[in-house]
């Protein structure tokens, strides 16, 4: 077996790479929510500005049987690579995943990185192959998040109730919704709640660090968002004097557009207790079911200990559907 770095633009090479991320996953996921080979293909040809990521291909003889990428971020944490690995499962438990997860590990040493972080997806209550290898290769947990979806066709007719019951408490906040392009009004305003992410979403132990953000990153993320066929869809609470002071949002790709991901929701400390989560995750769930009718499952991640998101989740119809373990490893 031979380990080699696959040529982003070797679109044969690039799409078998994919395809073994894809097999791998379907495999052992109870949902399809993997990129579309169109948009992974942009991504991985046009690259990122803040992080630089490394395609490894596992090679018997001509044929590639596994797939590794260590993700090296450029503008913060820059003390930590992220690892992911997949074997094609017609070639799992004959070594593959262990000799890339050693070239990953190789790779991050060369760029200086000391902590190694890594996901790893199980039936919920059970272990994986996926736990089971990243515990067996050094990873200790740090932080277990409950996978679920939401069906929005289902759903739906609950919102109006739901709706009425956040009206209660939101006050004089105003709900606001926009699509892939982060208002200029809002946007300091949006880097702020941004960079506090990381001190409020619990993150057990894992060992990561605030984020900076401002405009430029703003938009190169809406910018690889176009490229890739992914729109942002967004809702936000504003308080009285005119600061956005929550913000949640999802990710539709238009060429899996019956699904969605509902990504990150923050509702800054000093505005809490009045639903604001509950408004902004509403207004979303409308706002996706506007624009992409298609749209039917949204899914999302939540740490078991986050019990506010969770209590949220549970009211808009959310259900565990599996585990997420996030991992990582010291490198001496």
């Amino acid at each position: 077996m031979e380990i080699r770095e696959v040529d982003v633009h070797d679109e044969p090479s690039l799409h078998r790479y994919w395809e073994i991320g894809k097999l791998a996953d379907a495999a052992s996921r109870p949902y399809d929510f993997f990129a579309p080979w169109e948009s992974a293909r942009m991504s991985y040809v046009h690259g990122r500005d803040d992080v630089r990521f490394e395609l490894l291909g596992a090679y018997d003889g001509s044929t590639m049987v596994g797939a590794g990428r260590v993700d090296l971020n450029l503008l913060d944490n820059l003390h930590a690579a992220y690892v992911e690995v997949w074997v094609d499962p017609s070639w799992q438990r004959r070594g593959v995943g262990r000799a890339l997860e050693a070239e990953c590990v190789q790779v991050a040493r060369s760029q200086a990185r000391r902590t190694l972080m890594t996901e790893a997806y199980a039936p919920i209550g059970q272990e994986s192959p996926g736990t089971r290898f990243a515990e067996a290769t050094g990873y200790a947990p740090g932080l277990e998040d409950a996978m679920k979806v939401v069906d929005l066709v289902e759903t739906e007719p609950t919102w109006a109730a739901l709706e009425a019951k956040a009206a209660e408490a939101v006050g004089d906040y105003r709900v606001v919704t926009w699509r892939d392009h982060v208002p200029d009004e809002y946007l300091d305003d949006y880097c702020r709640l941004n960079e506090m992410f990381f001190d409020e979403a619990p993150t057990g132990e894992m060992d990561v660090q605030n984020e900076v953000w401002d405009a430029q990153r703003v938009a190169a993320r809406e910018e690889r968002n176009r490229l890739t066929g992914r729109h942002e869809l967004s809702a936000g609470a504003v308080s009285p004097d005119g600061r956005l002071v929550a913000v949640t949002e999802a990710i539709v790709n238009v060429r899996a557009a019956q699904r969605g991901h509902q990504s990150g929701t923050l509702v800054e400390p000093a505005h809490r207790g009045h639903r604001l989560g509950l408004a902004v995750k509403l207004a979303n769930h409308r706002q996706i079911r506007e624009a992409f009718p298609q749209c039917r499952v949204l899914l999302t991640g939540n740490a078991d200990v986050n019990a506010p998101m969770n209590a949220v989740n549970t009211q808009l119809g959310y259900r565990d559907v599996e585990r997420c373990v996030e991992l990582q490893k010291t490198l001496g």
